[in-house]
């Protein structure tokens, strides 16, 4: 059972559910959860299903009504809007898909307020205790760094970079053609490359269009059909009320921290790693309790930086800072707690040898942290 499923049984009873997420970070699993003799689960991929849908050959009677992939089908928003409206009887609904249901929620839609929506992601800390439950927290955040929170690689090391690779070629061959008219797969195919090559960080349009040959609005825009593809997600400066916060550009990270081709598994994944389980964290507390959470970093003028902001409500809500042995506290992290209203502030360290507090900067093991994420 995923960490959403209780939720989502929950909220079935009210409205209809869209869940989205990366391709294959178990959306249909968990939907096949659900799934009993009594409930209904169609696939639009399946031509036998997709004739069922259409004509909404289903018993009103079914416990469950799970509709899988229905983004595929072009007029999917109105389809649902006519079952929602309709005066007939139907059983609670599920709906599940990937960029398309993302747009829905940016965009807004005549179906705003007919459903709850909630965002899947793959494999954490945290969760994966479920999966090794005898494994101590930094073993699995180990496996994690090297395979990916994605459940088939998590699950199957062995496999695991293999399987990275197809899924960053499936969703080029299928996902790229369904959202966007790109015209050069190939010179997309050589942004995932180029990205993948140097690692998450801060985005420099102008580099990209280089390299690309194309123009930096074009880049941009590729970048931002990447994050509706949940292939990255974009993670903004905040500012706040620090007018010597200057940097505009956002950082991007992969939602499969494995992805990178960098070798420095204990810098630049790991950092990838806590970005995906605050992201994580954040989308839990806004699809399931409704707080606006969201997920920033800091970086002014003079060059200090933290690597996280966790706001909310847009108020400094955590401050952390990520290290790989170093104990001592970070002196940037220290100015953004003396001028910031936040008064929760972790140096995260990966190997580290006792934890400490001095004044609001507590300094913790990074994978026990993470582990009990949840429950702070």
């Amino acid at each position: 059972m995923r960490y959403l499923t209780p939720f989502i049984l929950k909220d079935l009873k009210k409205k209809a559910i869209l869940l989205s997420g990366p391709r294959q970070c178990g959306k249909t699993t968990l939907a096949k959860t659900l799934f009993a003799s009594t409930s209904c689960y169609l696939n639009w991929d399946v031509p036998k299903d997709k004739l069922r849908i259409s004509k909404h050959d289903w018993s009103s009677n079914a416990t469950i009504l799970i509709l899988d992939e229905l983004h595929k089908f072009k007029k999917w928003k109105n389809f649902l809007k006519g079952i929602l409206d309709s005066d007939e009887a139907h059983p609670p609904l599920l709906i599940t898909g990937s960029a398309r249901l993302e747009t829905l929620k940016n965009a807004g839609d005549a179906l705003t307020g007919r459903y709850f929506y909630y965002r899947l992601h793959p494999i954490d800390v945290a969760e994966s205790r479920f999966f090794l439950n005898n494994t101590p927290a930094k073993l699995r955040l180990e496996r994690l760094l090297l395979t990916g929170g994605f459940p088939e690689s998590f699950l199957n090391p062995e496999d695991s970079e293999r399987l990275c690779n197809d899924r960053f070629d499936l969703v080029v061959k299928e996902d790229i053609k369904d959202l966007s008219h790109i015209l050069s797969l190939s010179g997309f195919q050589h942004l995932i490359e180029i990205i993948r090559d140097r690692g998450p960080g801060i985005i420099n349009y102008q580099h990209l269009a280089t390299d690309l040959h194309i123009s930096a609005p074009t880049a941009k825009q590729w970048i931002f059909l990447l994050e509706k593809l949940f292939l990255i997600f974009l993670v903004y400066p905040y500012e706040g009320k620090f007018s010597r916060s200057i940097r505009k550009e956002p950082k991007f990270y992969f939602y499969d921290c494995a992805a990178s081709y960098t070798q420095d598994a204990s810098g630049i994944k790991l950092e990838n790693l806590v970005a995906c389980a605050l992201l994580k964290f954040c989308h839990f507390k806004r699809d399931t309790e409704g707080k606006k959470m969201e997920l920033h970093y800091f970086r002014d003028r003079d060059q200090r930086e933290v690597d996280f902001v966790v706001t909310y409500n847009r108020k400094p809500f955590w401050l952390i800072e990520v290290k790989t042995s170093d104990d001592a506290i970070s002196p940037h992290l220290r100015y953004l707690v003396d001028r910031s209203e936040c008064k929760q502030a972790f140096q995260l360290v990966y190997k580290l040898e006792k934890e400490y507090q001095s004044r609001n900067i507590a300094v913790m093991d990074l994978a026990n942290w993470l582990d009990n994420l949840h429950s702070l």
